[in-house]
């Protein structure tokens, strides 16, 4: 069992990953992003699921971009270009994306 608020709390910087074991083979963390723009990225093999649990995640892809607010969530295929955006503090689970 993992009790990952405590660790989400107090995460500090733009970027905090804490891994909450996996699923099917798959990594899942918890994460904290805070004023965080990720780099345009392919999972080749892999989907990657984003669910957010505080905050306002963007999820930018070539032709759009998806506004994932708390209690929804977003699953990126393998093979799509994409990357995470956050204005402000957002926390999220995240399952998959491993390659």
């Amino acid at each position: 069992m993992n009790t990952i608020f405590p660790q989400l709390g107090n995460a500090e910087g733009s970027f905090t990953a804490v891994s909450i074991g996996q699923v099917n083979g798959s990594p899942a963390f918890a994460r904290v992003m805070e004023n965080f723009e990720g780099p345009l990225h392919v999972h080749e093999t892999s989907d990657e699921m984003f669910v957010v649990l505080s905050g306002v995640v963007y999820l930018d892809f070539e032709s759009n971009t998806v506004k994932l607010e708390v209690g929804e969530s977003y699953t990126v295929p393998a093979g799509i270009a994409h990357k995470s955006r956050v204005p402000g503090r957002a926390e999220l689970i995240v399952i998959g994306g491993k390659d």
